[in-house]
């Protein structure tokens, strides 16, 4: 229920640290998305929780003709660092943008591609349901939710699988 790189040194320590797994984690569930639907092209992209921009990288390594990326993040430290990184190295036309994602999405415009990647544990469990809801009617096409391999993050995504189905998606996997 609290952001992970609220400050400069947590945003360090994470880049040290994580951002190389954290890449290789996304990385690896973009390829399985590909793999399960060859055919998806996406050409823009909306990253709730971009933190440094790691989906970012991630989508246009595997699709380079994305076009267009929005990426929402709470953390100004996270988010100066991430607009940083890409500067002019992504091809595609990239947006910033500052809010709480449990609160400030209503008037961000679908993607074909939106991801949410280890990003629920920073929110409230009774606000997870509604952003939820609110990420999947802002997929054009595909809603990609990435969470640790701990069993707190596997309850996650067992919940999000349960409310997605509810609402009518088709889960891919797990």
């Amino acid at each position: 229920g609290r952001l992970h790189m609220a400050e400069d040194l947590a945003v360090k320590a994470y880049l040290a640290t994580r951002l190389p797994a954290t890449y290789a984690a996304i990385r690896s569930s973009l390829d399985a998305l590909s793999d399960a639907k060859p055919a998806f092209q996406p050409r823009t992209l909306l990253d709730v929780g971009a933190g440094p921009g790691t989906v970012l990288w991630a989508a246009t390594d595997l699709w380079p003709d994305l076009e267009q990326a929005v990426l929402f993040e709470a953390s100004a430290a996270v988010r100066k660092i991430g607009e940083t990184l890409a500067g002019n190295t992504i091809a595609a036309q990239t947006r910033w943008l500052a809010g709480d994602a449990t609160i400030d999405l209503a008037d961000i415009e679908p993607a074909d591609l939106v991801t949410c990647a280890y990003v629920l544990d920073e929110i409230a469990p009774a606000s997870q349901p509604k952003l939820i809801h609110r990420l999947w009617q802002l997929t054009g096409d595909t809603l990609l939710i990435v969470e640790p391999g701990t069993p707190a993050g596997w309850q996650r995504i067992l919940a999000v699988r349960r409310q997605l189905i509810e609402a009518g998606a088709h889960v891919l996997a797990p």
